[in-house]
């Protein structure tokens, strides 16, 4: 009777653990909300609101991305952010057509390059016209001011294929007068990048470690090795702060117990 009882409770457990590893194959659209407070943010944008949004790479959220325009909208942003692989060579640029189109008139919004945007196959030349036709600005590495009731901040983005050189000779090291956004794709070169003392960068790429462990973190980096440094959430490094996304797409292998995320920072002056 007893081993009975024991095989009984083995067989719960194992039918339990089953359902969660499945359950957990199941990644739902959230969105994450950060309160980020900077001594160097101008008075003007306390309360400002970002959405970042990386790497769509065209995925499916309800009929004509309704899902996905709705959520952007509830979040109300002053600014959206798209930091690369929002097309890819594996799919038509339709989906990223619609939430192009669908946020157009919800935010200014500046968008960067990621890797897959430069692969064959991927329609970047038709998500570049797509982005002119829709008053989106691709920061090819280039600084725009944005403006808030007569104050200013710098926001700058960066080539994915040319990032070393373009922030070097393009960009160059942040204006200490001004707070400074930069956008670039790729999460691992954060470090690299926090010499260049830009207060708040904007990142993506390693989709969240693809495999999340509970109390670990992410399993793979993009290149597919283990334990990535940078998977997703807040980093600091000297005296810059990384919003790092875990991104919206698939990969190669499936995401676990990491939901698609849609990433919005709020500002704030430090007091």
């Amino acid at each position: 009777m007893r081993r009975k009882i024991v095989l009984r409770v083995i067989l719960y457990a194992f039918l339990l653990l089953a359902l969660y590893v499945a359950f957990e194959f199941f990644s739902p659209l959230v969105t994450t909300n950060y309160d980020l407070s900077f001594s160097t943010l101008p008075e003007q944008f306390d309360g400002y609101k970002i959405v970042q949004i990386s790497d769509f790479h065209c995925k499916e959220f309800g009929y004509n991305e309704d899902a996905f325009i709705k959520e952007v909208k509830q979040a109300n942003p002053d600014l959206i952010l798209f930091t690369g692989d929002i097309v890819d060579e594996e799919h038509p640029i339709d989906n990223a057509r619609l939430i192009i189109e669908g946020l157009r008139d919800v935010a200014p919004m500046y968008y960067v390059t990621g890797n897959h945007e430069y692969y064959d196959g991927a329609p970047y030349d038709a998500f570049k016209d797509l982005c002119v036709d829709n008053d989106v600005k691709i920061l090819d590495n280039e600084t725009v001011d944005i403006e808030k009731n007569g104050a200013v901040i710098k926001l700058s983005g960066l080539d994915y294929m040319d990032s070393t050189r373009g922030i070097k000779e393009d960009l160059g090291y942040a204006d200490s007068k001004y707070f400074n956004i930069l956008m670039y794709h790729d999460a691992a070169k954060f470090v690299y990048l926090s010499e260049f003392g830009y207060d708040l960068v904007f990142t993506g790429h390693i989709h969240g470690g693809l495999v999340r462990i509970p109390f670990v973190g992410g399993l793979f980096a993009s290149d597919y090795t283990f334990f990535p440094n940078f998977d997703k959430g807040i980093f600091k490094d000297k005296r810059s702060v990384m919003v790092e996304s875990a991104g919206l797409g698939d990969a190669r292998v499936p995401r676990w117990n990491n939901p698609r995320e849609i990433v919005v920072v709020k500002l704030h002056v430090e007091r």
